[in-house]
């Protein structure tokens, strides 16, 4: 069964689908701003600020994404601390053009989850960090 987070994700996911970003970003805005202040005790808060990021990322909203990506950085220890947060953050920072940043990111991200943050992932990441020069 759906936690209240992920049940109240679906509405910006379908509009996120069907290219509706700008609502879906203010939808997602919406859920964050309504949850309690402990948001690390909420089940699946994490998940806002993924869905945060990857709709900024579509709209080109690379500052505002980044400041989202940070806030990734309070859920490692709840998440068990994977790699899942500084590779967000090595997402938006491949996006900005700081390419060290990411690499190193997207590096420690690889190191936490034994490369398996990487699977599944646009191969440009783990080209950045097999071949730094690239990008």
């Amino acid at each position: 069964m759906l936690d209240s987070v992920m049940k109240s994700l679906q509405s910006p996911g379908a509009l996120y689908a069907s290219g509706h970003y700008e609502q879906a970003f203010a939808e997602v805005k919406e859920i964050w701003d309504g949850l309690p202040r402990t948001k690390l005790e909420e089940p699946n808060a994490y998940m806002v600020i993924e869905y945060a990021v990857a709709i900024l990322l579509r709209l080109g909203r690379l500052d505002e994404a980044h400041t989202w990506a940070e806030r990734s950085l309070d859920f490692r220890e709840k998440r068990h601390d994977l790699g899942e947060a500084e590779f967000l953050i090595a997402k938006v920072a491949y996006e900005q053009g700081n390419l060290e940043e990411a690499r190193q990111l997207i590096s420690i991200a690889s190191r936490k989850s034994d490369g398996r943050i990487l699977q599944g992932e646009d191969p440009k990441y783990r080209a950045l960090v097999r071949n730094p020069a690239e990008g």
